[in-house]
C-alpha cells in the first residue's frame, strides 16, 4: 500500500518505514528508477505480508491479542522453546558434519528426520500454549 504522505512513495511501498533513513539524493534517484520501471506504486504481496508480521500479525494474519499465559502454559512453552533450539543445534552440526566430514562422520538420514519430526511436536506444542482457551 503506497503511503502518498510520505516524500517518495514507491521507495516507501519497497522498503517500508526505513526509506526515511536513505538520504535524499539516494532517495530521490531511486524513486526515478522506480517510476521509470513503471510499476504499481504498491507494496509486493511479499513485503505487505512482512510489515503486517513486524505489526504484531499472527501466523494467520490476524492482529494478535495480549493474554496472560498461565504458569503452566508459560513452562511447557519454555520448554518447548529450549528443545528446538537443541534440536537446531544439532540439525546445524549434523550438516556442518556432512559438508565437512567424512561419510562415517555424518548422522544418518534416520535421526535427522527424527530431530525434524521432534522440532515439529515442540513447535505444535508451543503453539498450543499460544492458543489454548483461557479458563
Amino acid at each position: 500500500m503506497t503511503n502518498c504522505s510520505v516524500p517518495h512513495p514507491r521507495l516507501h511501498a519497497l522498503i517500508g518505514d526505513i526509506a526515511t533513513d536513505v538520504p535524499e539524493d539516494l532517495a530521490r534517484e531511486i524513486e526515478c528508477a522506480l517510476n521509470e520501471q513503471d510499476l504499481p506504486a504498491q507494496a509486493p504481496t511479499f513485503f505487505a505480508c512482512l510489515n503486517a508480521i513486524r505489526k504484531a500479525d499472527g501466523a494467520d494474519g490476524k492482529p494478535c491479542k495480549a493474554r496472560t499465559l498461565g504458569a503452566s502454559e508459560h513452562a511447557s512453552l519454555s520448554r518447548s522453546l529450549a528443545g528446538i533450539a537443541a534440536l537446531l543445534d544439532l540439525l546445524q552440526a549434523a550438516d556442518r558434519a556432512r559438508v565437512d566430514g567424512g561419510l562415517d562422520e555424518q548422522m544418518s538420514p534416520f535421526h535427522i528426520d527424527g530431530m525434524i519430526v521432534a522440532a515439529r511436536q515442540l513447535v505444535r506444542e508451543a503453539n498450543h500454549c499460544l492458543t489454548a482457551e483461557i479458563p
